[in-house]
């Protein structure tokens, strides 16, 4: 498992004090993934929060009529969150995501998480915060492609 010191490498983990850091990654996972694979599918169950740790990754919206790698709205790498949804009980996957290159993943059990996050608050708000400036970030980042696609919708 990951060191404190390895984890504070990466954004999520920053502003947490040990105890905190080591308290979410206490039933956390890491996993290698190869190139090409599907991680999680829009419309299915969001059960986990990942942190990428090596890797990149590009995630895809439905669109009927077009392929997936013309509905690409975003790519994730290094020290970049992907499944914020599964931070809200009952959510599915916003898109698809699959791995550009080989993938090496923090997997945080999002049930676990909400539970820690609503014992301890300031854990909570740290992690809430950040995962809110990530949701800006690909609100931001999907505006943008779907002003791309309106602009050259035949592409």
């Amino acid at each position: 498992m990951l060191t404190n010191q390895q984890l504070k490498k990466y954004s999520f983990f920053k502003p947490l004090t040990d105890e905190r850091a080591e308290a979410i990654i206490a039933s956390a996972k890491t996993t290698n993934i190869p190139a090409d694979t599907e991680v999680l599918r829009e419309g299915q169950q969001a059960d986990n929060l990942y942190l990428v740790l090596e890797g990149r990754l590009s995630l895809a919206m439905y669109v009927p009529g077009r392929p997936p790698e013309k509905s690409i709205v975003s790519t994730i790498s290094r020290g970049e969150l992907l499944g914020w949804s599964a931070l809200l009980p009952g959510r599915m996957w916003q898109a698809t995501a699959r791995t550009l290159k080989p993938t090496r993943l923090l997997v945080i059990n999002g049930a676990e998480l909400r539970a820690l996050c609503d014992r301890d608050h300031e854990t909570g708000y740290s992690v809430m915060k950040h995962v809110l400036a990530v949701v800006g970030q690909r609100l931001t980042e999907s505006r943008l492609q779907l002003l791309d696609m309106f602009a050259h919708p035949d592409d």
